[in-house]
């Protein structure tokens, strides 16, 4: 298990106190920062309000509510805190954000590094978590996917050391539906650079966006709300050690080559029942292109695919697949599958038993195919 998953990363950052220990106005700072979905654009009003939990103004920290001080309205930071001060955890947010800009903004040199670095001096010393939800510029602007990643982990470098704390979780939002059907491939690429952050930090988790009520562009109330009350579940379990908490949802997490050059076998994590499986959610890129799935048969935590057409290897299983998937598998408690691409191995099918992804983003795929 990772290191990140013990109490001992629980005690980083502002969030001081050990979990059942009384203590003073235990607190965490949270830092946001994104473009127009991290501003929240819903219509008033907005999430019920909490006594432990506190917005930084620009001067001084405040009782927080709706609209937070981040340029925009309605979004999923406030009802992340509420649902989390109800488990006992004081929290204050702070941070910067801004809609339509693409990550470069947040570059060393860019005007969203210094606006969002000038609020961490501030008010965010000691923070230990960063929240991100950004990226739908990139998508349709066809950034590439490799050089989003590096600056998104260049920058959770400077988030972490401007905050002094090294050990900072990082909570990437994975991106939902964002433009035309045109943008379908380039934002798939975004969403697994993002998820591969996840997998190559040990201090991040990965919450989906996808699946959630949304206008094509941003998220809508309902939406910005159930991503919120993930967000809490996932920072309940992972940073502040609530056991019972249910998180996270299903992750796909190993896919095999049937017999028949036709079908695939896949397993997802975190998972006992599989339900809500839909075809147009899977396809399959190979060498020759996109392969459709015609049809998906669910067992525990298997899946059996069947393809419209023969796949040539090397190939990948993409679940999430375009650019406004259904996104349709959801666990009892309301966590999203993210979506993933996964190479494909051959071998035998993956046991139809229950395994583990406790950075909601799955496993490897030299992890999953045995290398």
């Amino acid at each position: 298990m990772r290191a990140w998953f013990i109490l001992g990363v629980l005690l980083t950052g502002s969030f001081l106190p050990v979990i059942g220990q009384a203590a003073e106005s235990p607190s965490d700072i949270w830092v946001v920062s994104g473009q127009s979905n991290a501003c929240g654009r819903a219509e008033l009003p907005g999430y019920e309000e909490h006594p432990l939990v506190q917005m930084f103004d620009g001067r001084k920290w405040i009782a927080a509510k709706e609209p937070l001080p981040l340029g925009g309205t309605v979004g999923p930071w406030m009802a992340a805190a509420t649902e989390t001060a109800k488990g006992g955890v004081g929290v204050k947010i702070c941070g910067w954000a801004s809609g339509g800009q693409p990550i470069s903004l947040w570059e060393e040199a860019g005007g969203g590094w210094k606006s969002l670095s000038g609020q961490i001096r501030a008010a965010g010393k000691n923070a230990g978590v960063f929240l991100w939800y950004q990226g739908e510029s990139d998508a349709v602007n066809g950034y590439g996917p490799d050089k989003y990643l590096e600056v998104l982990q260049d920058l959770a470098s400077r988030v972490r050391k401007e905050a002094g704390n090294p050990q900072m979780l990082t909570v990437i939002v994975q991106l939902a539906t964002f433009g035309s059907g045109s943008s379908q491939r380039k934002t798939m690429d975004i969403r697994e650079a993002q998820r591969q952050f996840v997998l190559k930090d040990p201090h991040a988790i990965l919450v989906t966006a996808m699946g959630r009520e949304c206008d094509g562009t941003h998220l809508k109330k309902d939406g910005y709300f159930e991503l919120g009350r993930e967000i809490s579940r996932a920072l309940l379990k992972t940073r502040y050690g609530k056991k019972d908490v249910d998180w996270p949802g299903p992750v796909l997490d190993a896919a095999v080559y049937g017999a028949d050059g036709k079908s695939v076998l896949a397993h997802f994590a975190e998972a006992k029942k599989l339900t809500g499986l839909d075809a147009a959610d899977f396809a399959v890129l190979d060498s020759q292109g996109v392969v459709n799935c015609t049809k998906v048969l669910g067992e525990n935590t298997r899946i059996a695919l069947t393809l419209e057409r023969a796949v040539t290897p090397p190939a990948k299983l993409v679940y999430g697949y375009g650019n406004g998937p259904k996104a349709t598998l959801v666990d009892e408690a309301g966590n999203r599958a993210p979506a993933v691409h996964l190479e494909i191995a051959k071998g035998p099918p993956p046991p139809d038993m229950e395994t583990k992804a406790p950075n909601g983003a799955g496993a490897p795929a030299s992890k999953v195919a045995g290398k």
